[in-house]
């Protein structure tokens, strides 16, 4: 079966284009062809450069140059597992041939030629990994799949072992725009490995981008509690109250105004997904897009809220996928915390009948056991191993988990999983218009 036929076969048509050669020598790369991947760099030249930050491998290729022919004979290696970012440009090439460019070079855009809204955003963001050229690169693309003429901002997450760093204040990475002439877009990179520079954010901007990652969370909550409803075997819910029930049938503890604004939309998106249904391109015009402010129109967050429990360190994060969007500090029981995964069951509002009893103002329980994740009387346990196996929070910790997680959410504790850094916006989440959620019938004897 032949290899990347869609890359070859543009490369093929449009032998000028050096972010099409770009592109090609990074499959090869991946594939363990290095020989080709060089020949490839070299047709890239300054695409390359602009990338990689390293001038193009000259020397190797005079030597694969006479080797050419022998090594197209020869058959290919077994596929190995390529770069996320890569498959992104792949499907690109697909759906229009259109990609991100470096800085400074220009490429085809496709313009939107109508508008999505009656008033469209001036601004529209994602995020990646800060200093990591293919992840910015990913961005780019997604730009130009996008559609849209407004400005992109990518804000730039640190990564810290496997996870990426939701944090408060996000810097800004790189920007994307459209270039002066007709079907041009500029991509520019605030990497301090080639630029002693950064972007200068007007208060405005600073307080646009606080607003989009409130709504990330906002809707990756949404999108949750829509997966946790339909996992009970109930299906799509069709109004926003389905998920905002009193006490057992609570999946989130209330709603915001994101989750309602944004429900039509994402729930039927979330259908179209159910049925195999591809997603509609926003430059389409065909619906509003559930998140209009983001790169794309889809939620950026787009994998489950999960609860991360590190018993060496003591720390309780919320991710999305490899983004850590929380992390608090907890208190433990040692040995007695058991390790593995569990599901969030009951959500109780003071557990023991009062905000201040020995279980906190909040509860949430581990699957059909004794263990529960809960608020404490006892604040100076926290980072500590007194508990006999719950996992005890501060109380304004336990009441943001409360309204950010919902009834459903895998709670996996293991040991040595996740860093040291406690990530916890000033502004908390918090949901509003909340029903009764607490439960006078039963008596919560968790282990504390």
């Amino acid at each position: 079966m032949k290899r990347f036929p869609h890359l070859k076969r543009y490369v093929r048509e449009h032998p000028d284009n050096k972010m099409a050669w770009y592109l090609l020598g990074k499959e090869y790369e991946a594939d363990g062809q290095p020989g080709k991947a060089n020949y490839c760099f070299n047709r890239a030249q300054e695409v390359y450069e602009a990338y990689e930050h390293a001038h193009v491998p000259e020397d190797i290729l005079a030597e694969y140059e006479q080797k050419l022919h022998e090594a197209a004979q020869r058959r290919e290696k077994s596929r190995s597992k390529r770069r996320a970012w890569l498959l992104a440009a792949a499907l690109l090439l697909l759906i229009g041939f259109r990609y991100a460019e470096a800085p400074g070079i220009s490429a085809p855009r496709l313009s939107a030629e109508i508008e999505v809204s009656s008033e469209p955003p001036t601004e529209v963001f994602t995020a990646a990994e800060a200093d990591e050229p293919s992840s910015i690169a990913a961005a780019a693309a997604g730009y130009l799949q996008d559609g849209r003429d407004v400005k992109a901002s990518v804000l730039g997450m640190e990564r810290q072992g496997k996870w990426l760093m939701w944090r408060e204040g996000l810097p800004i990475a790189a920007e994307v725009e459209a270039g002066e002439a007709a079907g041009e877009s500029v991509l520019r990179s605030y990497d301090p490995k080639t630029c002693d520079c950064e972007a200068k954010l007007t208060g405005k901007q600073r307080k646009a981008a606080r607003a989009w990652m409130r709504e990330q969370e906002s809707l990756a909550a949404l999108a949750s509690a829509i997966g946790s409803y339909r996992a009970g075997g109930e299906g799509i819910p069709k109004q926003m109250a389905e998920l905002n029930r009193p006490f057992p049938d609570n999946v989130l503890s209330g709603s915001t105004p994101v989750m309602r604004r944004s429900f039509p939309a994402l729930a039927a998106s979330l259908k179209r997904e159910a049925y195999g249904q591809a997603a509609k391109p926003i430059a389409s015009g065909s619906g509003r897009p559930v998140s209009p402010t983001t790169l794309g129109g889809a939620p950026y967050l787009s994998e489950p809220l999960e609860i991360v429990v590190d018993r060496s360190r003591h720390r309780l994060a919320v991710v999305s996928g490899s983004v850590l969007l929380r992390s608090y500090e907890v208190g433990l029981g040692g040995a007695k915390t058991p390790t593995g995964t569990f599901v969030v069951s009951d959500k109780v509002v003071n557990p023991n009948g009062r905000s201040d009893g020995e279980f906190g103002s909040r509860g949430m329980q581990l699957s059909d056991t004794d263990y529960a994740i809960h608020g404490t009387d006892e604040p100076g346990s926290i980072g500590g191993d007194e508990s006999h196996g719950c996992v005890r929070m501060n109380k304004a910790d336990i009441e943001e988990l409360f309204d950010l997680v919902p009834a459903g959410t895998r709670v996996t504790l293991a040991d040595d999983v996740l860093p040291e850094e406690i990530v916890v916006p000033k502004q908390r989440f918090k949901s509003e218009q909340r029903q009764d959620q607490t439960n006078d019938r039963k008596v919560y004897k968790w282990l504390n």
